[in-house]
């Protein structure tokens, strides 16, 4: 972590975040990164269940923000809200469409206390449509958008993948259209609401694997997808464990065959062209899977490399906080948390900006940790008035 002084690219911009989980606190994770002030509401007594729930989430999204805890069925707690709002520039909110409604501290009811505010809320399906009430997780929302009709590997039907696909990208889009309407702002002077919807967000990530039905209005088999080939998929080798080979261009398809010694597959009229190959995957597969179980796969990562084929080993987690490509690139840091009493790894801003840096700045808060300190420094509240709001059992 860098001790030198922070002048991040967002340096001057508070975000006010009600949101729990992962999309909101993803979303804000990016932001606090770039060095915006990141004020994190948490329920009192609870706080964000990933706390509990799931202790890696919020160990691996939460740095780098300040954490107030407050009850927000009181009239006092939400006024503490609406003050926070008057000093910041955006709001974002996770909840279910109408709860924040209930609880007054919607774009609606935040907007006249500041004009200029930037609101943006992250629900499963969106502020509107016949699905906008319905429950939900991830898996739903890929569900509905498409993506678990789409195969990943060859050989087997569409699986759910390990990441949360849908609470990432909304995250993301979430992330850019803050920035975006910041922008806006500069030059209308307005703010505005943004409604991310976490199903629009993976179906858009899915339609660069649906354009085919985008464009004929067919469904094709499952097996006809462009990217599930033979030679683009993941292979078992001898000793157990896995490499995955990205063979699409016809050099590497010519490397791939030198390296396990079948040249004679470059003439053979069933793997000749790529459309050859791909009519013929399933026999090609079955060759290649019986080829790579032969040796074991350090034998086969040194081979594929000297002939230049796209090849990787499959690393588990704790290979891959060691790939020491991840280690050049700066991938891996070790952060002081002092709520658990130990060094944990985090994995820093992915892009590099060579003159406003990313940085991380402060571990994941405990609950309410920052409670005192953001309303004496950010709302100048009194000693006696933070004293009376604390008798009500506010915090």
């Amino acid at each position: 972590m860098s001790q030198n002084t922070f002048n991040g690219a967002l340096k001057g911009l508070r975000i006010l975040d009600l949101t729990r989980l992962l999309p909101g606190p993803f979303c804000t994770l990016m932001l606090g990164d770039l060095g915006a002030e990141i004020i994190k509401v948490e329920e009192k007594g609870r706080g964000d269940y990933t706390r509990e729930m799931l202790r890696g989430i919020y160990y691996s999204v939460n740095r780098n923000k300040k954490s107030i805890s407050l009850d927000l069925k009181k009239e006092e707690g939400r006024q503490i809200i609406w003050d926070l709002a008057k000093v910041s520039d955006v709001v974002i909110e996770g909840f279910r469409p109408g709860v924040v409604e209930r609880l007054g501290v919607d774009y609606d009811t935040i907007k006249k206390i500041n004009p200029q505010i930037i609101y943006c809320s992250i629900s499963g399906f969106g502020q509107d449509g016949p699905y906008r009430l319905v429950p939900g997780h991830d898996v739903n929302y890929l569900a509905v958008a498409g993506a678990l009709s789409i195969p990943g590997q060859f050989g087997y039907p569409p699986i759910r993948s390990g990441l949360p696909v849908a609470d990432l990208s909304s995250a993301m889009f979430a992330a850019v259209s803050i920035l975006s309407a910041l922008f806006a702002r500069n030059k209308t002077k307005k703010g505005q609401f943004l409604d991310v919807s976490m199903t629009d967000s993976v179906f858009s990530w899915a339609s660069t694997r649906l354009g085919d039905f985008m464009i004929s209005q067919e469904i094709s088999q499952m097996d006809n997808m462009d990217h599930v080939l033979a030679t683009n998929d993941i292979f078992e080798t001898k000793d157990g464990k896995r490499i995955a080979i990205g063979v699409l261009e016809e050099p590497f398809w010519i490397g791939l065959c030198k390296t396990i010694c079948r040249e004679d597959l470059l003439k053979d009229n069933r793997y000749e062209t790529h459309a050859d190959r791909k009519e013929n995957k399933n026999s090609l597969h079955k060759l290649l899977t019986d080829i790579f179980l032969q040796k074991d796969q350090a034998t086969w990562m040194e081979l594929l490399k000297t002939n230049k084929v796209p090849a990787s080993k499959v690393n588990n987690p704790e290979e891959a906080f060691h790939d020491s490509q991840l280690q050049a690139r700066g991938m891996i840091e070790r952060l002081f948390v002092p709520s658990l009493n130990k060094e944990i790894y985090q994995v820093p801003f992915p892009v590099k900006l060579s003159d406003t840096p990313a940085e991380i700045k402060s571990p994941p808060p405990a609950l309410g940790e920052h409670t005192e300190e953001v309303l004496k420094s950010v709302l100048g509240y009194s000693e006696n008035k933070i004293v009376q709001l604390n008798s009500l059992d506010l915090f």
